[in-house]
């Protein structure tokens, strides 16, 4: 078995945030083209082609067999990580505004930690629990400027993004339990099944299937699909079997903060003085969470420094 240095794992759970990071601002810019349960159906059904494609190349080095058990798992990571979580995500976005929509989605770590405690038995010592809500408290703080009067659709703006943040809770347990093994084909397979059910949800919702194929969307389409789900789900299942789901997720907070950093250097855009104390803040967070004594795994040891396998082996 192989050790990864605990750097190395940071360095990919922080290329994971990023990918994270872009989520929201792609799905905003092609939303004017196409309804969004169909634009969520259709990142998801271009981001299982591409996996579908890698397992093809490496199918050899990493034979996969499907059975029902197997498929019936998937089906309900589709159905929560992947059909709730992009269906939340699309539909809540331009409902709220940015403040209180990221305050909301971060809420998901909150939420896996609870569920982990009792279906994976990883417990969280006192120092984890303080990492995680002071982590959502930095949170709150980087989006204090954002909160505002664009919340036209208030009531199933929370609906929405308290619902895609409750599916990938689930969708992150049930991922962690599976843990190890393949990933590009059963990545592949949950994201076929949750993009039908996308697919469903839009014909039932009434959604007109008509798609303005903009250079605009059909950027923000690929970047979402490749970027954002393929590469991220990839390298986010392989971290899942490497070290408790505490110590990955509590990084999530650090997405908005990412997106901040991004506009502060390629779009002129400030930072406020309390957007930089809610980054601090964001960064102890993770600090507390990531002591030895933070996290009680019955499957790792503490820290992210675990025997592993190399990244997709």
């Amino acid at each position: 078995m192989n050790t990864y240095p605990k750097f190395t794992n940071v360095a990919w759970m922080l290329v994971v945030t990023l990918l994270w990071a872009i989520c929201f601002p792609f799905i905003v810019t092609g939303l004017p083209d196409a309804p969004p349960l169909l634009f969520a159906a259709l990142r998801a059904f271009l981001a299982s082609g591409i996996l579908f494609a890698v397992y093809m190349v490496k199918r050899v080095r990493e034979p996969y067999l499907f059975n029902l058990q197997d498929t019936g798992q998937l089906g309900l990571i589709g159905l929560s990580y992947t059909a709730m979580g992009f269906g939340g995500m699309f539909l809540g976005a331009g409902h709220l505004s940015p403040g209180l929509a990221t305050v909301l989605a971060s809420t998901q770590p909150l939420i896996a930690a609870a569920i982990a405690a009792a279906w994976l038995g990883e417990t969280l010592k006192t120092k984890g629990i303080a990492g995680l809500f002071v982590g959502f408290l930095g949170v709150a703080l980087l989006s204090w400027s954002g909160f505002g009067n664009n919340n036209a659709g208030f009531l199933w703006g929370i609906i929405w993004v308290l619902m895609g943040a409750f599916g990938v809770a689930i969708g992150n347990i049930l991922l962690k339990k599976r843990g190890g093994g393949s990933i590009a084909a059963p990545m592949a397979v949950q994201l076929l099944i949750g993009g039908g059910i996308l697919l469903l949800a839009s014909a039932i919702s009434g959604e007109q299937w008509d798609i303005r194929w903009t250079f605009r969307f059909t950027g923000s389409l690929l970047i979402l699909s490749a970027l954002a789900t393929a590469a991220m789900v990839f390298l986010w299942f392989g971290l899942l079997a490497r070290a408790p789901l505490n110590q990955l997720n509590v990084f999530s907070f650090l997405t908005p903060a990412l997106g901040l950093l991004i506009g502060y250097l390629f779009f002129d855009e400030r930072l406020q003085l309390v957007q930089i104390l809610g980054i601090i803040v964001i960064i102890f967070g993770i600090a507390l969470m990531h002591t030895s004594d933070a996290v009680l795994d019955p499957t790792h040891k503490a820290g992210l420094s675990s025997p592993i396998k190399p990244l997709g082996s």
